[in-house]
């Protein structure tokens, strides 16, 4: 199921500010139409946040540019501090580990979609 509309992301940060932050990831991409066209997915399997596929139409070729929007659960910050983990992450990107970090703000950040499968081993 995919929304057309950021509705699901109210009450994590103001739209303006949601809204903001993908414009700006939107054009660092390059060749987005429109943040205004942007659907957003709810994704399940993460223990404590809320995560979002957000797919935005591209110009160039038609295809969909996916970010994952990571918006923080609450009362985990007093198992560690969430100022050191964006810079950690922010550390871990800017070296190519793993997902490139596109925005943030207080209470969420944005990162490169990756796609994956998982296997499950059985023993």
């Amino acid at each position: 199921m995919v929304i057309k509309t950021v509705e699901l992301l109210k009450g994590f940060a103001s739209h303006e500010e949601i809204m903001e932050i993908l414009a700006t990831v939107a054009a660092d991409l390059g060749d987005v139409i429109d943040v205004s066209f942007l659907q957003v997915k709810p994704l399940k399997g993460a223990m404590t946040n809320e995560v979002f596929e957000i797919n935005l139409p591209a110009k160039s070729d038609g295809h969909l540019r996916r970010v994952l929007v990571r918006l923080y659960g609450e009362g985990v910050e007093v198992f560690f501090n969430r100022e050191d983990e964006i810079q950690t992450f922010e550390s871990i990107s800017k070296h190519g580990q793993g997902p490139r970090l596109l925005g943030w703000f207080a209470t969420d950040r944005v990162e490169e979609f990756i796609h994956a499968r998982f296997h499950v081993i059985r023993t």
